[in-house]
């Protein structure tokens, strides 16, 4: 039983060192927001001291956010051109290959499908390039729609509402999200992460 709850305490601790957050396990730390609630200010400043002592968090990198504060939005969003450009290229992009998935699937089906396909090519292009332009269209539109940013920012919306104060932090590439997750965990029970 011993041999079992060791390895039961182990597999926990290799589960803890991830993310939460599924996306933030693809992308680099680079891209990363960490938010924290805490009760007070004093608190706040406590444990960011702490955080800054056993990691190399920059204060250029922390964004604190109070009931009231009239910069909320720009601490939790980066530049909105740069949101909207990635969303077109990220259009741009899988619209272009649902375009050309549908040609590729409209020339196989034209050349060597059934005979009704290889009989009317012009229907089967239009009838297979407009579901791929679609599908891609629509995978563009749901990675636009961020459901882990939503988390981060209804999180620190929330907190703010209620009189609490937040904790942003915005890591570089060469900084462990997992790492600063579980200092902040120390502190507080409400940690969220996202990619930016």
């Amino acid at each position: 039983m011993n041999v079992e709850n060791s390895n039961s305490a182990t597999s926990q601790k290799d589960s803890s060192k991830g993310h939460e957050n599924v996306r933030a396990n693809v992308v680099s730390n680079g891209n990363i927001q960490v938010a924290a609630v805490f009760s007070s200010r004093q608190k706040v400043q406590e444990v960011l001291n702490a955080v800054q002592d056993e990691t190399s968090i920059e204060v250029s990198q922390v964004e604190i956010v109070e009931a009231g504060d009239p910069k909320m939005s720009e601490k939790l969003e980066r530049n909105s051109a740069a949101i909207g450009k990635s969303m077109w290229s990220s259009h741009l992009l899988l619209g272009s290959v649902g375009l050309f998935a549908g040609l590729v699937v409209a020339f196989f089906l034209t050349q060597f499908g059934p005979a009704l396909t290889q009989q009317n090519p012009l229907f089967t292009y239009i009838a297979l390039i407009s579901p791929g332009l679609f599908i891609g269209l629509f995978i563009a539109g749901l990675i636009g729609l961020r459901p882990d940013r939503n988390e981060v920012i209804q999180t620190v919306r929330h907190a703010v509402r209620y009189g609490k104060v937040a904790l942003i932090i915005n890591l570089k590439k060469s900084q462990s999200s997992s790492e600063v997750s579980q200092l902040l965990k120390q502190h507080t029970d409400k940690v969220v992460e996202s990619v930016r």
